[in-house]
């Protein structure tokens, strides 16, 4: 067995980014953006009003007071969308709406709630600053400014930014399309009935989850039984994806066949297993230069395995900065052994107390067929291979599996 650093540093030598493509910006939140973009116009394009109010000349409103308010006339309406060529002469306003572009003449606006209309009028009781409520052309973006670097992560601001200035469509680096295949004479689908010595295909349903979670594409292939041509077939229609995953078939049984099949048809084996419990018969290999993921049976260790290895080699198949699952120190509430030789990643439960102090306390029975225990986890409790007992108070390293854990 390697340990989990060697095992994740030939992960990530063997995977490769994808190449760009075309998207819809409707359909590229989440992706990497592959080429930087240069605002092609300023934003906003022209002086507008940040308020609803009306559009005034500040010099107008020097020396205005309660006292002795300022009366300006008001000339007309200008709503959003409408430009006015009525140019806001001495004594004079325009009603104006928020984003309406400012007329000529007229370099404040003074908000409605701040006069008093009279007889055509409006009555000013203070002085406005020049530019008071408008949004200068340019304000946000300027033309020719470099406004999304290459490599940038598109979230909801970055669209926007990308609408406002007329990019309909943009080039990301490709999301995964993600094989899966479920081995097993044991499994079923879902919707059928059990019969004795059968279960239910879960980790095919998982897998897609996972791989939704970070951005690939799932393409489910179902169940393969414990026969070399079944399985060399459901690999060959794998291939059609950028990067395969089997779950089970990949331990030292009679029926194990996966890695054995894998390797007759040209595949590279990397390594076949890792110090780690759950998940130790796992096996990586490339295939035509695409990896290729051998995963445990157990649901648990299928799903522990993915986020150690498989969302990394996604993460960086779609152009993203490859990052370790988030990381706290936290406070144990219970004794924990293990035998020494593995990392144990055992399922926890993660609370803050009162103090903002992490505490973090196991989630029952930690069999790697029990899957409960991830759906009542919202972390994972590394214990590093050396150790054998952890004491309840110790302080121990914790990835989080759910964003809310913080």
């Amino acid at each position: 067995m390697i340990t989990i650093e060697e095992a994740l540093s030939i992960v990530m030598d063997n995977t490769r980014r994808l190449d760009p493509c075309f998207l819809d910006i409707t359909e590229a939140y989440g992706r990497v953006i592959a080429e930087d973009i240069y605002a092609t116009e300023d934003v906003p394009p022209f002086n507008n009003s940040a308020m609803d109010g009306f559009a005034i000349r500040f010099a107008d409103t020097l020396g205005a007071s309660t006292v002795s308010p300022v009366t300006l006339e008001i000339l007309e309406d200008l709503p959003a969308g409408k430009a006015k060529l009525t140019e806001v002469g001495k004594g004079q306003s325009i009603r104006i709406m928020t984003g309406a572009c400012m007329p000529k003449g007229a370099d404040a606006v003074v908000m409605l709630e701040d006069v008093e209309e009279k007889e055509g009028s409006i009555l000013v009781s203070g002085p406005i600053s020049e530019k008071e409520n408008v949004r200068e052309a340019g304000e946000d973006v300027r033309q020719g400014e470099l406004v999304i670097p290459r490599d940038t992560v598109l979230g909801p601001a970055e669209i926007g930014l990308l609408a406002s200035l007329g990019f309909s469509r943009i080039k990301t680096f490709a999301a995964p399309v993600v094989a899966i295949i479920s081995t097993g004479n044991e499994l079923v689908e879902v919707g059928d009935t059990l019969t004795p010595g059968k279960i239910r295909n879960s980790n095919s349903y998982s897998l897609n989850a996972l791989v939704l979670k970070y951005g690939g594409i799932p393409y489910r292939l179902g169940i393969a039984a414990d026969q070399e041509e079944v399985i060399r077939g459901k690999i060959e229609e794998a291939l059609r994806a950028d990067l395969i995953l089997t779950s089970g078939g990949v331990s030292v049984g009679d029926y194990d066949y996966v890695k054995m099949v894998a390797e007759k048809m040209g595949a590279k084996s990397h390594f076949w297993g890792v110090a780690m419990k759950p998940g130790k018969p796992l096996t990586f290999a490339t295939i035509k230069g695409k990896p290729f993921f051998g995963l445990p049976g157990n649901p648990v260790a299928v799903m522990v395995s993915f986020e150690q290895f498989v969302r990394p080699a996604m993460l960086k198949m779609m152009g993203k900065q490859v990052l370790p699952l988030p990381e706290v120190e936290a406070e144990l509430q219970e004794e924990i052994r293990k035998k020494p030789g593995r990392t144990h990643f055992i399922r926890g439960l993660l609370t803050k107390g009162e103090s903002g102090k992490y505490m973090v306390s196991t989630t029952g029975p930690q069999g790697s067929n029990i899957l409960k225990s991830m759906v009542l986890a919202n972390c994972l409790i590394v214990v590093s291979k050396e150790k054998t007992f952890l004491s309840k108070g110790e302080s121990v390293k914790v990835q989080l599996l759910k964003e809310q854990s913080l």
